[in-house]
């Protein structure tokens, strides 16, 4: 099985994957991205793997009107929910593949992918692709979720409760948004593709907060990783969604939050 499945989302899936999640696990992020980032001197900036808008939000307020902003995503479900956000705006939206981008070479003064490079096919493509159309001096903003066991709440999804009843399978798909979390090979990506200086730091937040039935609506119920376990059945469906909620109330309270960790990559080319 291809370890995607667990992390496809249809149209119906992108609107309650920011209906649900948005503001628990990405805002934090969102706006932590933003913080870091000085305007000055940026004529044009892209982000890739936009998904639903929630960077894109925070990066169109800090950045000055004259500066050309694209938002981009191999998703159009995804890109219609940031462009519906967000229409009123100079942002350009435009669906376009991190492996095989259309813009030419030197297009960028900045280029940001938060939580989107775990997905790609070909990593060291991507890197070469964001290589290519940064300026000479840009920079290159990627963010990507530290290892499982390092996020609360996936651990306990996933190992504890989702993993249990795929033990004597091929069960890596489960881990595939947590699955880039070594410094050393964002480095050796980055060196390959032509970046002369790279820094990687861990950045952990607080989540959003959010009842426990939005959180396993969002997460589970609504989620392709629901779907995935419905391969063994509504009973085992019903129990992992019973039990995920009552201990998301007992171990992040209510409303609940919890910890967040990710991997802040900057490399200048």
């Amino acid at each position: 099985m291809e370890n995607r499945e667990a992390y496809r989302f249809t149209r119906a899936d992108a609107a309650d994957y920011e209906k649900y999640l948005g503001s628990v696990l990405f805002e934090p992020y969102g706006r932590y991205v933003a913080s870091q980032i000085e305007p000055a001197n940026l004529s044009s900036v892209i982000e890739l793997a936009c998904g639903t808008g929630r960077v894109t939000e925070h990066l169109e307020k800090i950045l000055p009107k004259d500066v050309v902003f694209w938002a981009t995503d191999l998703s159009n479900d995804m890109l219609d929910i940031a462009r519906r956000k967000l229409s009123n705006t100079n942002i350009k939206f435009q669906i376009e593949d991190i492996t095989s981008l259309s813009y030419p070479d030197l297009s960028f003064d900045l280029v940001i992918c938060q939580f989107g490079f775990m997905f790609l096919p070909d990593k060291q493509k991507g890197f070469d692709e964001v290589y290519r159309v940064l300026k000479p001096g840009g920079r290159f903003i990627c963010l990507t979720w530290d290892r499982v066991e390092h996020n609360p709440l996936s651990n306990l999804l996933i190992n504890e409760l989702i993993i249990p009843y795929f033990a004597n399978e091929v069960n890596n798909r489960f881990y595939t948004p947590f699955s880039l979390y070594d410094p050393r090979q964002f480095s050796e990506w980055a060196a390959k593709a032509g970046f002369k200086h790279t820094v990687i730091k861990t950045v952990a937040l607080a989540s959003g907060a959010a009842p426990a039935e939005q959180i396993v609506t969002g997460l589970f119920l609504k989620h392709s990783l629901g779907n995935a376990v419905m391969e063994k059945g509504a009973a085992v469906f019903e129990t992992i969604s019973r039990k995920f909620e009552a201990e998301i109330s007992e171990r992040f309270g209510a409303p609940a939050s919890f910890p967040l960790s990710a991997l802040y990559t900057t490399c200048v080319k």
